[in-house]
């Protein structure tokens, strides 16, 4: 106690027996920051993360209402460790930069916050990807801003301080607007970003969800055939860690007038904002996305809705470079009793001609109709011109059409190729020609 109360702590403190310990931000501040966010008053149960904790007043409070709590700065507060002793509250203190945050280190958690911290950062948007990837539910943001509301800016700009021109604080990096501070939220992965104040001493505080609202519990719209979700750079299935790739999603629907903000995209459950929607007519409609951050190596299921709508029906990727070897897609299976399918469109994934020319993106989209159904990919098989090829992804068009995507062998002669499809219980369809030049 004598040790708290002889040097100047950052923030200042309230012990168990009301004893106030004081610091260089009173006790009014801080209650009157945390109370511009809608944190729960009981967190009993869940896990809240406290980055760049200082002296703790946060964490404290977190514990005081029950969370589990982890705080973490890059410099070691002894005030917090003192005051985590005498208050009994076991708060998990660790000395961790934000670079070093990952779900291997700290885990995941339900609440998030990050008061103080983004402006001190070298990577701003990186770091916020970071703090999205380890949040199940909500982060709440506080940073300094440029703007105040006596001189509101539109615009959705950074600043960048090279040495120490923001409060001669060489650690003091960028100054977003308060509507950059938004942007970056939603760039990071957060779907639903609330701008919650702006205050007069250039401070904003953001409240980010991972998740979409509640889909309605009726609606008379039909819910979106989702077909295709696929790299917006190889046109399957597979997406690869480290990689900046997009996800590019295919489907139908029967609304109209349908933008970026109507379109309700999730990937294992966390919602995934839309950046552009195109609409190709008949009631085809394409929508492209980031990945969520901190997606796990392995398959994961991507399902969409519009804002009018429940969601439909889901479709597999897979984050991590294992495609199915040739070799496994064996072509010498027993033929069985079920008709063979039936090619009907057969396009190169670029130009939609039936002409290929070997580059990297392209692939045949063969689309066939048959008979089996509740395919799944491994259980469509492929040849050209007699010789397997892999399916790189499956889907189901409705009405028993289905659309298999391959990627043609690498050294393929030009002229005139054929090729066949078969399912596990089907067998070979009749061929069906493409040329590659």
């Amino acid at each position: 106690m004598e040790q708290l109360l002889r040097k100047q702590n950052y923030h200042s403190l309230t012990l168990p027996d009301g004893t106030e310990i004081p610091g260089l931000i009173p006790v009014e501040a801080l209650e009157q920051r945390i109370n511009s966010f809608p944190i729960p008053a009981s967190l009993v149960g869940r896990r809240v993360l406290d980055v760049g904790a200082a002296s703790g007043w946060n964490a404290f409070e977190m514990a005081r209402r029950g969370a589990d709590v982890v705080a973490i700065d890059c410099v070691d507060f002894e005030e917090l460790r003192t005051a985590n002793e005498l208050s009994g509250l076991n708060i998990d203190y660790r000395i961790l930069d934000v670079d070093e945050l990952n779900r291997e280190t700290v885990g995941d958690f339900d609440y998030v916050l990050f008061f103080g911290v983004l402006y001190h950062l070298r990577h701003p948007l990186l770091a916020l990807e970071k703090i999205c990837a380890l949040t199940r539910e909500t982060a709440f943001v506080e940073s300094f801003v440029t703007d105040s509301p006596d001189a509101p800016s539109d615009a959705c700009s950074l600043e960048f301080y090279e040495t120490d021109q923001l409060g001669g604080q060489i650690d003091n990096w960028f100054g977003p607007t308060a509507k950059c501070l938004v942007a970056l939220c939603r760039s990071a992965g957060f779907v639903r970003v609330k701008l919650e104040y702006v205050a007069a001493e250039r401070r904003a505080g953001v409240t980010c969800h991972r998740r979409w609202e509640a889909e309605p519990e009726w609606s008379d719209i039909a819910p979106a055939w989702l077909y295709s979700a696929v790299n917006n750079r190889t046109n399957d299935v597979y997406f690869h860690a480290g990689k900046d790739e997009y996800l590019c999603m295919y489907f139908r629907s029967d609304e109209s007038g349908l933008n970026p903000e109507r379109i309700r995209i999730e990937v294992d459950g966390y919602g995934v904002n839309a950046l552009t929607v195109h609409d190709l007519g008949k009631g085809d409609w394409q929508v492209n996305s980031r990945l969520p951050p901190g997606l796990a190596l392995g398959e994961h299921v991507v399902r969409l809705r519009t804002d009018a709508t429940r969601f439909g029906n889901e479709f597999g990727i897979h984050f991590g470079d294992s495609r199915l070897p040739a070799e496994h897609r064996a072509i010498d299976l027993p033929l069985v009793a079920q008709p063979a399918p039936v090619i009907y469109s057969l396009e190169n994934s670029l130009d939609r001609s039936r002409t290929f020319h070997g580059y990297k993106t392209e692939r045949l989209v063969c689309r066939f109709r048959g008979a089996s159904r509740d395919l799944v990919r491994d259980a469509v098989f492929a040849s050209i011109d007699g010789e397997p090829i892999p399916v790189s992804f499956l889907t189901d068009l409705a009405h028993g059409d289905w659309q298999a995507n391959i990627a043609l062998p690498d050294k393929l002669a030009p002229g005139v190729h054929s090729i066949r499809i078969r399912t596990i219980t089907s067998a070979w369809s009749e061929p069906a020609e493409f040329v590659f030049d």
